[in-house]
């Protein structure tokens, strides 16, 4: 990891969740993000003061400058340094923007162990059988 990195942490048991992950590094052309999984996490849950009912509802992201940042409005953070997400990013600084961004993502965070099972999830990881 460079300084200049900032920290998503996502939730590793969600197959959905593994692959937006392998989709954002993909587009991560100049390595602004370091990828954390949760179950690796522990430390640095604990330095930001992020719990782990907190980690279960929304993605964190820590920006260098050490800002937390959950769902959407983590989104707009990381997303202003991937090029081809940039302008998703900035249109998300409009307030009804967010509030709808917002909204879609607690809508897909809530649902994402059913959309695990309905892509047919086939990770060792993915937790097809947890209760949402």
């Amino acid at each position: 990891m460079h300084p200049s990195q900032g920290k998503l942490i996502f939730d590793d048991q969600c197959e959905f969740c593994l692959r937006s992950i392998r989709q954002l590094r993909q587009l991560d052309w100049f390595n602004t993000i370091e990828f954390i999984p949760l179950g690796k996490a522990g430390q640095i849950m604990t330095r930001y003061s992020i719990t782990s009912k907190a980690m279960q509802a929304e993605m964190h992201y820590i920006s260098p400058s050490g800002h937390v940042t959950a769902g959407a409005k983590a989104f707009r953070a990381f997303g202003k340094k991937i090029p081809l997400l940039f302008p998703s990013a900035v249109v998300l600084h409009l307030p009804f923007a967010l509030k709808l961004a917002s909204f879609i993502y607690m809508k897909l965070a809530v649902n994402r162990y059913a959309l695990s099972r309905l892509m047919k999830c086939s990770s060792k990881n993915c937790s097809v059988h947890h209760d949402s």
